[in-house]
């Protein structure tokens, strides 16, 4: 089983390296931010945030583990197995990042212990890493392999109100006011694209005419996968934001507005790109019904709108409600950090809009058969 992890995690690194440099890459983020502030004992760690969009972030894509995991199924891996291999994975993405960012609080002056102090601090780094990697990977794995994934619609949480439930008990724990904030927010997304065909329609309907109405309805439609990523870029705006307007240290706040910028920037950019990845077969279908490139183009720009309007407003509103409930000394509002921050996410959103938008221009009739 040793030598099956072995050539599991190395054919992955081999042919799809992404799959475990985008977690390693999270991890370094968190564990540097862990070096920086400590595990000290205040009602609401500022990488906590960060640990959570990092671990949404690094998530797998369904579609992609669907593929692999069909393909284990039809060389008869055992459910124990397929488990044996993302924990492989898992440990290799979490020690890789987990090394990266100690190395990196080591030559910034982060870490400054020293002797046995030093070796503990880095040895609690590197378990951190590991659990954030494995949050990121292993239950992805479970849910595709054990459970039937159910269809695209609201999340599993909504009908049980757990967004009230936690906004209510914010008052207890700061931490439950930003979960509850943060999926609140992500109910009224996924609501407002399922049932608000007609407004977005209206919205629409000044850049892109005539095809407003199919737009409106193609994002209704993938209202799940938008709203996922409306809200991924929102909370990484939200983290920016709340660590602007509040005074918390001069050097931390510093790392946290640089890991702010490149959080927003995952979020626009690799994480928009793979959610609208899964869209090339909506593209291609309409390419293949005599959609002309302009109009492909349209639908791309759609979602970008969607997401990268949706995000920085969302973001905005749930900084706001991230100040509040943290209780800290706030500060002047910098504009000019503001208006960095919405280029970033404009910039990567266009970016990631501008790749998928040649891949399916590549794209041929055949290709129907591998979405």
């Amino acid at each position: 089983m040793m030598a099956a992890m072995a050539l599991w995690v190395g054919g992955l690194a081999r042919v799809r390296p992404a799959r475990l440099g985008v977690p390693a890459a999270g991890v370094a983020i968190v564990t540097t931010l862990l070096a920086v502030h400590g595990l000290t004992g205040t009602l609401a760690p500022r990488w906590v945030p960060a640990m959570v969009l990092v671990v949404l972030l690094a998530t797998p894509s369904a579609r992609v583990l669907r593929a692999d995991q069909d393909l284990l199924r039809a060389r008869g891996a055992t459910g124990g197995q397929v488990l044996g291999l993302a924990a492989a994975e898992a440990t290799a993405s979490g020690l890789a990042g987990g090394l990266v960012g100690v190395a990196l609080s080591l030559a910034c002056g982060f870490s400054t212990g020293s002797g046995v102090a030093l070796v503990r601090e880095i040895v609690l780094l590197l378990l951190a890493g590991t659990l954030v990697a494995a949050l990121a990977v292993l239950p992805p794995v479970l849910r595709e392999w054990y459970f039937v994934p159910a269809d695209d619609g609201p999340p599993w949480w909504s009908p049980y109100g757990l967004d009230f439930l936690l906004l209510a008990l914010a008052f207890v724990w700061p931490l439950f006011g930003w979960a509850g904030g943060t999926m609140l927010l992500w109910r009224l997304v996924e609501l407002g694209l399922r049932k608000g065909k007609r407004a977005i329609g209206g919205i629409l309907r000044p850049l892109v005419s005539g095809l407003a109405g199919v737009l409106a309805l193609s994002i209704s439609w993938r209202s799940a996968l938008l709203a996922r990523s409306v809200v991924l870029v929102a909370l990484a705006v939200a983290f920016a934001i709340s660590t602007v307007l509040t005074k918390d240290g001069c050097g931390e706040a510093k790392v946290d507005l640089i890991v702010s910028l490149i959080l927003a920037a995952a979020a626009a950019g690799p994480s928009f790109g793979a959610a609208l990845n899964e869209r090339r077969r909506d593209l291609l279908i309409v390419s293949t019904l005599g959609g002309k490139r302009r109009q492909v183009a349209a639908f791309i720009a759609g979602d970008a709108l969607v997401v990268a309007g949706g995000g920085l407003l969302g973001g905005h509103l749930l900084g706001i409600l991230f100040v509040v409930l943290a209780r800290l000394e706030r500060v002047p509002p910098p504009h000019g950090y503001f208006g960095l921050l919405a280029a970033v996410v404009i910039v990567s959103c266009v970016a990631a809009s501008a790749r998928i938008a040649q891949l399916a221009a590549r794209d041929e009739v055949s290709d129907l058969r591998d979405y």
